[in-house]
């Protein structure tokens, strides 16, 4: 399988202004920046995106891992907070905090932390940076649910 994006920048680090695109066309020539939000016209960042994909990755996975214990999710929300650093002269990425919130109703919350930590483990974004991911993730179980 091959994903594909084409970006394409034009101007100076400054005041110059990119545009990415995805093969699906659900991204379709949005405007980015290098400071994402700094100007009158809303625009994204490659680590706001990068954020956006770690969150997507980790939602995705969590429902299939669910699925695979047995769980029924009815919705699954994840937050995704990437740290930018700038050291010796340059922006790294230093970590990011992921919160995940889900509702599932008639859960085991052993099963559902289980589920969690191996979606964690298997998203393929996550694995691909090197760069400590941090997670908290908690169900709001249904009247039936189980704590221990």
């Amino acid at each position: 399988m091959i994903r594909n994006a084409v970006a394409i920048w034009k101007g100076g680090p400054g005041a110059g202004e990119g545009r990415v695109s995805t093969s699906s066309g659900v991204i379709s020539n949005a405007l980015y920046s290098a400071a994402s939000g700094t100007g009158n016209e809303p625009c994204t960042s490659p680590s706001e995106m990068l954020a956006a994909a770690v969150a997507s990755c980790i939602s995705l996975m969590l429902v299939q891992e669910m699925a695979k214990a047995g769980l029924k999710d009815e919705y699954v929300k994840t937050e995704s907070q990437l740290m930018l650093e700038q050291k010796k002269g340059r922006w790294e990425i230093t970590g990011i905090e992921l919160n995940v919130t889900a509702i599932v109703p008639k859960v085991h919350a052993k099963k559902f932390q289980r589920a969690a930590q191996s979606a964690k483990t298997k998203c393929h974004i996550s694995r691909a940076l090197n760069v400590p991911i941090k997670m908290t993730a908690k169900a709001e179980l249904g009247p039936t649910a189980t704590a221990a």
